[in-house]
Parts: C-alpha cells; structure tokens; sequence
C-alpha cells in the first residue's frame, strides 16, 4: 500500500457550556483533521488535540498541520505492509508527540480492525452549571471529574446532594493549587474521591505535607513522556498517572506506558480532550485498559454536532462504541 495524497480539513463546533480552567476559558473547540489517501482509493483519518494556542501545550493546530506538511514528503509513494514499516517514519516525529499522535491515529486504522466495544462512562465538569447538572442527571457517569475552582466545595455539596446515583469523583487543579487550597481538602468527605489530578506546579510542594490524610495524588500535565513518569513515581508519592495520547505520540505509546504502569502498580487513568468523535473512539479503547473510568464521554456531551455523529451512544450506564465514520462533508478544507 502506498500513500499518494495528505489533506487538511478542520471542524468547528460550540461547546454546549463554556470550558472554563484555571488557565484558560473555551467556548468552541476547533479541530486539524488529516485525510490519508492511499493508491487503493481508501481513506484513513487524524483528528489533531492540539489547540489553537500554546495555552496547553507548545504544539499548535497551525504547527502541527505545518510538521505534517513538511514530513509527508518522506512518505508519499513509499510501500507500507505492516505497521511496523511506518515507525522509522514516525520516529522521526518523537520530538513532535501532538504531530506524531494525529499521524498514528491514521496509520493504525491501516493495520488493525476498529472493534464495537463497551467502555465506562467518566464526565469532566468545568464550572458547574444547572446545564451541566441536568446532563450528569440524565446520563450517569461512573465518574465526575470536577474542575478545581472557588466553588469546589460547594460544587462537591451540589453533586452528591442532588445526583441521584452512586458516582465516583476526581478533582482536577491543573498545578494551580497553593498549600492553602490544597488543605481545603481536609473539610471534603473523602467516601467516594478517587484522586487529585497535578495539585502542585512544583511536585516538591508533596514533601510539605502527609499525604496519607489526602486521597491519592495523579500527574497529568508533567505526564509527557515515559522516562519523566517513571522518574516522578520513583521520588514522589505519586499512585495514578493520566495518560494522553496526544502527548505521548499516540496510541502505540499509550499501550505500552500503560502496560509498563501496570506492572509497576501504578493506576492508569485515560485521559481525553475535549474530543470529537473519531479521537474519543480510540481514546476509549485505551480507556478499556485503564484502573478507572477514563475521559471518556458519550455522544453528544460537549457539542450538539460531530462530524463522525453518532459515535459512543450511552446504553445502560455505558457507552457503546462502533468504528468511526468520517462525514468528510461535514468538514471545511484547511488551506
């Protein structure tokens, strides 16, 4: 099989409520889709994680879509029969995860078959709103992840007074706490808290306090590549790390950090952003490896439209997953 065309496409769509975190408030999500086309007329597709600004990371939609430009000229017209023919195509992107992870998503619909699968339902609740209450009311996550903000506690009430069903809660702080927030903690009832994702922008901020009266503590953002995650859980007290494919390079990656964390009895927890539905069908087929329910989120649940619709239908408390299929009409060409 060769590769004789790479095409940009991007998707925009509102977010039902606005996205609001420490650093940044969203109120769309604009996605870089890349269409492979092959000499046999098929089409394989990349949703790209990155945003538009820096805000999260260094790589960019704009600098992504330029990486891939640049690099698909080493790959045009070359033969590929496996999976494993690509990696020194896509060791090359190593330095450029976001990039490297958009590619793969493509290249590993070439090789391996997409399977309908079953997969835990974990919300992320940013800025809670009686929108986004009616919906966690409606839909049942196993899990809610509430972003840390100055109504946590009341936020933290609100959800166990008035969803009536037994969820599971992580809190996320995006390495925005001082020790002052962080000891807010001590006034949250525990029963049902899983972990704290990155609490701290120095991890040495965990020497300061006994965390055996804390519930467990999670990286996420320092979580960027393998040997930084397996140096941090060796000095810090750290038992759950959020994995992304996006910044791993993709989902080769992801499994393989994800058995290693394992071996290393270190939970593993899946991690999304704010997805559409091509990127959140194979972020929850990692999720199906991971210690709790991931970020992953039923079809509908941050945007009223999706150009692949219809994907991760809640049925029973789980969301039910088929192969993605792109309605490239539904996406506007990348000039």
């Amino acid at each position: 099989m060769k590769i004789i065309d790479i095409q940009f496409y991007y998707y925009t769509a509102p977010f039902h409520s606005p996205i609001t975190t420490p650093k940044v408030e969203m109120t769309h999500r604009k996605a870089l889709i890349v269409r492979f086309i092959s000499d046999e007329g098929k089409n394989y597709f990349g949703e790209c994680n990155a945003f538009e600004t820096d805000w999260y990371d260094t790589e960019t939609i704009e600098t992504v879509k330029i990486r891939i430009q640049q690099w698909s000229k080493k790959i045009l017209n070359q033969s590929f029969n496996t999976f494993s023919d690509w990696l020194p195509y896509l060791d090359v992107l190593d330095s450029y995860p976001a990039t490297r992870c958009t590619v793969v998503m493509a290249v590993y619909q070439m090789f391996y078959s997409q399977p309908c699968f079953n997969v835990e339902y974990g919300a992320t609740v940013s800025g809670l709103s009686s929108s986004q209450l009616q919906t966690l009311k409606d839909t049942k996550p196993a899990r809610i992840k509430l972003k840390w903000s100055s109504h946590l506690i009341n936020d933290i009430k609100k959800l166990r007074n008035e969803l009536p069903f037994e969820f599971s809660l992580a809190l996320d702080a995006n390495e925005s706490l001082d020790m002052s927030q962080f000891q807010l903690l001590k006034e949250i009832d525990q029963h049902n808290l899983l972990y704290v994702e990155e609490p701290f922008k120095d991890l040495n901020d965990l020497s300061y306090i006994d965390v055996t009266h804390y519930p467990a503590i999670a990286i996420d953002e320092k979580a960027t590549d393998v040997q930084s995650i397996l140096k941090i859980i060796h000095q810090y007290p750290i038992t759950a790390v959020v994995v992304k494919p996006f910044r791993l390079g993709g989902i080769d990656r992801a499994l393989e950090l994800i058995h290693l964390l394992k071996e290393k009895d270190i939970k593993v927890i899946v991690g999304g952003m704010y997805e559409y539905g091509l990127s959140r069908y194979f972020t929850a087929l990692l999720a199906k490896e991971g210690s709790y329910p991931g970020d992953i989120t039923p079809d509908g649940y941050y945007f009223e439209t999706d150009f692949t619709q219809g994907i991760g239908k809640l049925k029973e408390g789980l969301i039910y997953f088929n192969p993605p299929k792109v309605n490239i009409n539904a996406l506007s060409v990348y000039e």
